[in-house]
């Protein structure tokens, strides 16, 4: 074995190439390393190698460090010549792989359309209410509540109305309490000895809320720019009313704000008011979209006294609302601490609310518009959860677009190795070649985020049902274009940095023989992963878009226990004239029959009351209260189990109840329940009849307990059963006009307004429709890219196997045979995503059906259906190049080959 010869120290060597000029280098290296042999032999190799320190030292001087001024520079990787230069081969290259271009420019449109649509949506969400100075210490007064003693405390986001007083005198550490409620009413504008004018009140569900009588320090909380009137004194006395500036010429017309003051206007009929400032409205994002603000003082002094109890301690209404600001120093855990103790001081049965209960609390103002268990009647609230899954959909489908790039990319880097090699021959550093392969990168992503610019406006208008009002695209908004540069950064990044990292890795001197292997990438594993990871996402789409389905479809046909079809709901005035107006339908020809009522079976509305079993044992339950006269059960043709319907009377006097209310009360048999008394309000009445269990909130709530009662000041509003044997649309539509013409019989000066009871009930599902929706295209996207990629990877394989097929055609083999192994391969990587996303898909969707109470089965047979759809498509998608090449002439592809 030779010993290995003495070197001189490498640190010196690297020395003296960095000061040395390259034309001097070699030939002063070679003398060195000769010196440094001879003096080894002549003086040991320790000295020897302090020697060559010495004489590399001594070479540090100025003829030495001069560079030669003919030697080629290397230019600066960035100099605007190495740009253009970039620029032009990136066109070139990119023009010349027409289709690898086209799927990557589509998927990264697609990608990038997505991400800008679910930004804009975002960013309109979470910039509710984000404007308020101190805004970090505003709090609604929101609580727990339960109103009987064996209930739970539920989240409450209203108060009862004595409380904010007691709170403002008893809590230390609040700067500011104000209450407000909102109502909801016309506007009269009089003008003098011409007729008033009307302004209608806002349609509920549809326009924010605008009324509101409110405390002065409302405006103490939430800063108002005042354009008239005196902020101090503006609120201060019955009957005075602030307007923001675009109410107020909407009531007066174009005058100056000064000219407005004093001018009057009338609420609810009979409440004059006078107006005694303007304020500006707010442009920004906000849930508080008041525009009448009646001063508080006029609830005492006014008609509003007998609807508005301010020292009602035991009842809430989700009108009322009070609102604090901390004091500087005081922490919200304090508050809570104060007003817990609060609680104890005023509620309970030895506190004059009986079982009512309240133990108020502090809501953040930047939660108001997300949290959906405290409910008022104000502001619309955004899920959440449903916004962070929208986020997560716009990661996933551009991480699906920047793969296919990723795989494209490698696959195509075969063909580009030569270019490596001769480039890095001819003096091409790493740098310049990363940035040359960035550069490709750079323009396609350029691209699409154009392309997407253009399509977004066209995309928000197609989804304008699911995106809220408000949202739109304004391409000059700075945060827009600070987004739009970052996500152009960012998806270049992780589209184009792997490859260009791999490709400028090419060695020249394997890369000129022939050998192409990506490093650390031999045998493709790199792309199979990413292959896997596209369709495992697309996969989980795929099971979610199935479940949501089926449960959807679950949700429309479920019996509800009552007929839903063709009944019309009228909502009236409350008065006694509902009852000349129920007559008077009734005699119509297309009408079945009428029922007064307060609501409908099912719906977003419902009453909670106390009933008491007086059997062996007292039973107090909570129960769901249906008021309607004796029409009411056959109209909605709920079926009776037990008893009769209840008879006609002027009064309560019977009650018919639902089987679940009598399994509560421990009846085997509904007949068991007959003729036992219930006690409501202090009084007792006999059970006469059990009906089958109905549905009156949405699936995701068990069926509770239920009664069904006439009370007559309650029975207002009116069901009405059109006649459908022998009728066409149109005689609905004549009813419809009859029904209408009698309206304005009883109430000529009000609007007539209807609704169907389906479309009552399928408003309530409005976000599982939603949610349909979004999982339907988020599929339809990811499924899209992934197969965009899956055919330019095929493509590919294709051209790189044509000698191969040309040799097994003139073997002998069939085109079935080729195709199979051309799409095998790709087949694999499918059923391996299968096997990945059936775990995943089943978490998350059996997480979402947990939110109903009433659901389809998650059944195996779903995920193996969402495998054959996926591996059907991946077929269908690889197929049309496989087939292709096995239908190519062999004698041609080998004579290009």
């Amino acid at each position: 074995m030779n010993p290995r010869p003495p070197t001189p120290p490498q640190l010196a060597d690297r020395l003296l190439a960095w000061f040395c000029a390259p034309h001097l280098l070699e030939t002063l290296q070679g003398d060195l390393h000769e010196e440094f042999a001879y003096q080894v032999e002549r003086i040991g190799q320790r000295r020897a190698r302090w020697r060559y320190w010495r004489d590399v030292l001594g070479f540090v001087r100025p003829y030495v460090l001069k560079r030669n001024e003919t030697e080629y520079t290397q230019p600066f990787f960035l100099s605007p010549e190495m740009i253009r230069n970039y620029l032009k081969i990136a066109l070139r290259n990119l023009t010349k792989h027409k289709v690898s271009t086209l799927i990557n420019l589509a998927g990264l449109t697609l990608g990038v359309t997505a991400c800008l649509v679910i930004y804009l949506i975002t960013r309109f969400e979470l910039s509710y209410d984000t404007f308020h100075p101190d805004r970090d210490r505003i709090y609604r007064i929101a609580g727990q509540s339960k109103f009987g003693k064996n209930d739970e405390f539920r989240p409450l986001g209203f108060i009862p109305r004595a409380a904010p007083k007691a709170i403002r005198a008893e809590v230390p550490g609040l700067e500011t309490v104000a209450t407000f409620h909102n109502i909801e009413t016309d506007v009269i504008i009089p003008n003098g000895r011409e007729e008033a004018r009307t302004i209608e009140r806002r349609t509920m569900g549809t326009d924010p809320a605008q009324i509101v009588i409110t405390e002065p320090e409302y405006f103490s909380i939430f800063q108002y720019e005042w354009l008239a009137g005196n902020p101090r004194t503006a609120l201060n006395e019955p009957y005075q009313v602030v307007l923001s500036e675009d109410r107020a010429h909407l009531y007066f017309g174009d005058i100056p704000p000064d000219q407005m003051l004093g001018r009057e206007l009338i609420y609810r009929d009979s409440i004059r008011t006078h107006v005694t400032g303007i304020v500006k409205g707010w442009h920004q994002n906000t849930d508080f979209s008041f525009t009448d603000f009646i001063s508080f003082a006029t609830i005492r002094a006014s008609r509003l006294k007998q609807e508005i109890n301010l020292d009602e301690w035991n009842d809430v209404w989700s009108s009322s609302q009070a609102f604090v600001k901390l004091s500087r120093g005081t922490t919200p855990a304090q508050v809570n601490d104060r007003l817990a103790v609060f609680s104890q001081k005023h509620f309970g049965p030895n506190r004059g609310t009986g079982d009512f209960r309240f133990i108020p609390s502090l809501q953040p103002l930047s939660d108001l518009h997300f949290n959906t268990d405290y409910q008022d009647n104000y502001s619309r609230q955004a899920h959440l959860p449903t916004l962070y899954g929208l986020m997560g959909v716009a990661v996933f489908i551009l991480l699906i677009a920047a793969i296919n790039f990723i795989n494209l990319a490698t696959a195509r880097s075969v063909h580009r190795a030569q270019e490596v090699g001769m480039r890095k021959v001819l003096g091409s550093s790493r740098t310049i070649l990363l940035a040359q392969f960035m550069s490709e990168t750079f323009i396609l992503t350029t691209l699409a985020v154009g392309v997407a610019l253009l399509i977004t406006q066209p995309v928000l208008l197609a989804f304008q049902s699911f995106i809220p009002k408000g949202v739109a695209l304004s391409v000059f908004n700075p945060q827009l274009l600070l987004f739009l540069l970052a996500l152009t950064l960012m998806t270049a990044l992780l589209s184009g940095l792997y490859p260009a990292w791999a490709m400028s890795a090419y060695q020249p001197a394997l890369t000129l023989k022939g050998q192409t292997a990506l490093v650390g990438n031999q045998k493709g594993y790199l792309r199979k992963g990413l292959i896997v990871f596209q369709f495992t996402i697309s996969l989980v789409f795929i099971v979610a878009t199935l479940m949501v389905g089926r449960q959807l479809n679950f949700i429309r046909n479920k019996d509800l226990g009552f007929s839903t079809d063709a009944i019309v709901l009228i909502n009236t005035l409350h008065d006694d004239k509902s009852q000349v107006l129920a007559q008077k339908i009734r005699q119509l020809s297309g009408v079945d029959g009428v029922t007064m009522q307060w609501f409908a079976p099912m719906g977003e509305n419902y009453m909670l009351t106390k009933l008491t079993y007086q059997g062996a044992t007292e039973i107090e339950t909570e129960v769901s209260a249906k008021v309607g006269d004796v029409n009411f059960i056959p109209l909605y043709h709920i079926r009776l189990v037990a008893g009769r319907n209840f008879l006609p009377s002027d009064t309560l006097s019977e009650l018919v109840i639902n089987q679940t209310y009598a399994r509560t009360l421990g009846f085997k048999q509904p007949a068991e329940a007959i003729g036992k008394l219930l006690k409501f309000n202090g009084r007792s009445y006999p059970i006469v009849g059990v009906v089958a269990d109905f549905h009156e909130n949405s699936l995701h709530a068990r069926i509770k307990p239920a009664f069904i009662a006439y009370l007559p000041n309650m029975s207002r509003n009116l069901g009405v059963k059109l006649a459908t044997k022998g009728q066409q649309v149109s005689d609905a539509t004549l009813t419809l006009d009859a029904i209408e013409a009698a309206w304005q019989e009883v109430y000529p000066n009000e609007k007539f307004e209807f609704s169907f009871l389906d479309d009552s009930i399928a408003k309530i599902y409005e976000k599982e429709q939603k949610t349909s929706l979004l999982v339907n295209t988020a599929t339809a996207i990811a499924i899209l890219i992934s197969c965009m990629g899956l055919f330019g990877l095929a493509t590919f394989a294709a051209e790189q196997r044509t000698k191969e097929i040309g040799i097994r055609k003139v073997l002998g083999a069939s085109v079935t045979s080729i195709v199979a192994l051309l799409s095998a391969e790709f087949v694999r990587l499918v059923l391996i995503a299968v096997v990945i996303a059936s775990p995943i898909a089943w978490y998350a969707v059996n997480q979402w059906l947990q939110d109903f109470a009433y659901k389809v089965n998650l059944d195996w047979w779903v995920f193996v259906l969402a495998g054959a759809l996926a591996v059907g498509i991946a077929l269908l998608t690889v197929s049309v190049q496989s087939v292709k090449a096995a239908l190519t002439n062999p004698a041609r592809s080998l004579r290009t080959e």
